[in-house]
């Protein structure tokens, strides 16, 4: 996609990995700013199996516990003289590791290739159809004891969720038609696309080569879900807090189960908000690339790279409907009698409040186009780089003003004032050309290790969220335009290799900036103009392997080998002035700083520790592996007011190849069932632990 990201969409939900994939080549910094789409992060390269003259073919089953059951496939050979085909993919069932007592994963892909290879290159076109949905998990509560995360009663936080049969379809609004549609929270997120690409390399005489990547892809990346709100209550103290109509009273109102029998007020709930996003995109990109071989181990490339995108979204955000407080919960029903008037309370799926909420249309497209050169050379010991990249953004996104609606009778009280589309439409544009340039100089001491130095910069264009412009209820949403977020890149690196060790070390200083805000003081009044702050992060990575008997005569200690990678980092975020403004889980507003804080569920550093061995045998081998992860602190919030606990897992499998044909693995995770909070509660800033419940 022609955007790293959007609202509801990462590049993971584009893509799925199965037997059809090759290898994956990630760059990260460097080269990764300047060659096709310029990611200031990290590229990511799925290289595709394709076909030859072997026939090659192979299936896969998988059945493991939660249910999942999973096929693979894949097959490939030669059509005809210099033409060759590949076709593979998957499909897989499962309840999940939280069961929502509905499948939790369904789906699957299939992807082909025709690859045509002549005297100097080769032209391959590929497809790939991609139709696979996944359980949105919502966070559910724990409990906090010094500093220390334990199970909230009646949950356990390694399989619960709040997922089930009966909060599995809700009437929510619908801003197409100010009307009311289905949400299947069973649908999950996933994905619904079709891939059509190609790629054509060539070698020419003089030292000329040519190559180009075509894709244009498009499809459906819908979001089904249920998402937290505060803490746990009890249902009576709930309803005690309701704001009412006159006559009503809170002592009118009555809680049912859908059963129709009386709800315990005694008994603990929560409010979900249910969401349902429908986003429909569509990518055009295309990267010429021409490389010339100058002579005396210098490369010179050019290229272009070109994209167009669209985005059509539909939002439904912000019903709330409340719940029982446990594992597969239900919904709760409220209705209220006085004068002789029959009121809806909540709807009869339990959503308490629809209004207000985030009920919006939107749609736009843009195009990006860059140049770029690059320059290799390599001079006895060293290999010098160099790149620069000029890219243009053209952006342009609308979307709907909205105002109160009242959706159903005057008795209707969830869905009295629901803020939906109201004709008109607000515009939002970006328009911007940026340089980037990447610097690097590798050194390499003998056959077995060598250093680096790299120095780039990069930078984050806009994409239709950050320009989304509209007016909510006669308020004005369009954001304050400031400078693009950008970053600069720091970083060296040294790698040795050979039959004892593996070892790739890197030490970087990255520095962020462009977050864009207004300075505000606590009643939320500008004390400056619209600004920008950022962030530093200082860290080291390391990756690796160690086989400390590689020269043994005995066979099961020459194989034994120790493969480790990690981080440590120091980031945290500077430049901010004013009050950073949040709202905590009491639903005050509360005056922040956020200079010198760790930057949100960051952890300060994780490693991993796989030691292996492989023993060798006449019918085949047999691996045995076991992986040692831990997590260092995070915090949820910008604040680090929500610590989250170090964690540690520890996984292992064993895989053997019988004969020429037959492979098995067993494969176990966190086996000492350990657990590991990944977040907090996201929808309250600072600290959202209240009464030792978080």
């Amino acid at each position: 996609y022609g955007a790293p990201y959007l609202s509801f969409m990462d590049s993971s939900s584009l893509v799925r990995m199965d037997d059809t994939v090759k290898r994956v080549e990630i760059v990260q910094g460097g080269p990764s700013v300047i060659f096709g789409p310029g990611q200031p992060g990290a590229t990511a390269n799925f290289i595709l199996r394709t076909g030859s003259r072997q026939q090659k073919g192979s299936v896969a089953f998988t059945y493991g516990s939660q249910g999942r059951e999973r096929v693979d496939a894949f097959n490939s050979g030669e059509l005809t003289h210099g033409w060759y085909y590949s076709i593979g993919g998957f499909y897989r069932k499962s309840n999940g590791v939280r069961n929502p007592q509905y499948p939790a994963n369904i789906g699957g892909q299939l992807t082909a290739t025709l690859k045509h290879t002549f005297s100097n290159g080769s032209l391959t076109f590929w497809a790939r159809t991609l139709h696979d949905h996944n359980q949105w998990v919502a966070d559910f509560p724990y409990v906090v004891h010094n500093g220390n995360v334990a199970p909230y009663p009646g949950f356990n936080q390694l399989n619960s969720t709040y997922n089930s049969y009966q909060l599995e379809n809700f009437q929510v609004p619908d801003p197409a038609c100010n009307c009311f549609e289905n949400d299947n929270i069973s649908n999950g997120r996933g994905a619904d696309l079709n891939y059509l690409g190609s790629e054509f390399h060539e070698h020419f005489h003089g030292g000329w080569t040519i190559n180009n990547h075509f894709i244009f892809d498009g499809g459906l990346v819908p979001t089904h879900a249920l998402v937290n709100n505060g803490n746990p209550q009890t249902l009576s103290s709930f309803i005690s807090n309701l704001t009412l109509p006159s006559p009503l009273t809170t002592g009118d109102v009555q809680a049912t189960m859908p059963n129709g029998t009386v709800a315990n007020p005694a008994q603990s709930v929560v409010t979900q908000q249910v969401w349902y996003v429908q986003k429909k995109i569509m990518n055009l990109e295309d990267e010429f690339r021409v490389d010339k071989n100058l002579g005396d181990g210098n490369t010179l490339t050019a290229g272009v790279y070109a994209a167009y995108y669209t985005d059509n979204d539909n939002w439904s955000l912000s019903s709330n409907v409340l719940i029982t407080n446990r594992p597969n919960a239900a919904p709760i029903i409220l209705s209220a009698a006085s004068g002789g008037n029959i009121y809806q309370v909540s709807s009869p799926q339990g959503i308490v409040n629809a209004n207000g909420g985030y009920y919006i249309l939107e749609k736009g497209s843009a195009t990006n186009i860059a140049g770029y050169l690059s320059d290799s050379w390599k001079i006895d010991k060293w290999l010098l780089q160099a790149g620069v990249r000029l890219e243009h953004i053209n952006l342009s996104q609308q979307t709907t003003n909205s105002s109160p609606v009242q959706m159903g009778t005057k008795y209707d009280l969830w869905d009295n004032a629901v803020e939906l589309p109201n004709g008109t439409w607000s515009h939002g544009h970006e328009n911007n050309t940026m340089p980037t340039f990447s610097v690097g100089a590798n050194y390499q001491f003998n056959n077995h290790m060598s250093a680096y130095v790299r120095v780039n910069n990069g930078v984050l264009f806009d994409n239709f969220d950050a320009v989304r412009c509209n007016i909510y209820n006669g308020s004005n949403g369009c954001p304050s335009r400031v400078p693009l977020q950008t970053v600069q890149n720091q970083e060296f690196g040294f790698k040795i290799e050979n039959r004892w060790v593996y070892a790739s070390t890197s030490v970087y200083h990255k520095t962020f900036n462009g977050i864009g805000y207004t300075p505000t003081n606590i009643v939320g009044v500008p004390i400056g103009p619209a600004s920008i702050y950022g962030s530093t992060s200082i860290g080291v990575n390391f990756v690796g392997s160690i086989s400390p008997f590689a020269d043994s005569n005995i066979q099961v200690l020459r194989t034994f080998r120790i493969a480790f990678n990690g981080n440590w980092e120091h980031a945290y975020y500077k430049n901010f002035k004013g009050c950073f403004l949040y709202t905590n889980i009491n639903n005050q507003t509360v005056c922040g700083t956020v200079n010198g804080k760790q930057l949100a569920r960051l952890p300060s550093y994780q490693f991993r520790l796989t030691p292996s061995d492989t023993q060798s045998f006449n019918w085949g081998t047999v691996t045995e592996q076991m992986t040692f992860e831990r997590v260092g602190i995070r915090y949820q919030d910008y604040t680090n007011l929500t610590p989250l606990p170090t964690y540690y897992d520890l996984n292992a499998g064993v895989n053997a190849v019988v004969g020429a044909h037959w492979e098995f693995t067993l494969l176990g995770r966190n086996l000492t069932n350990q657990m590991g909070l990944t977040e907090g509660n996201a929808r309250f800033g600072g600290n959202t632990v209240q009464n030792n419940v978080g």
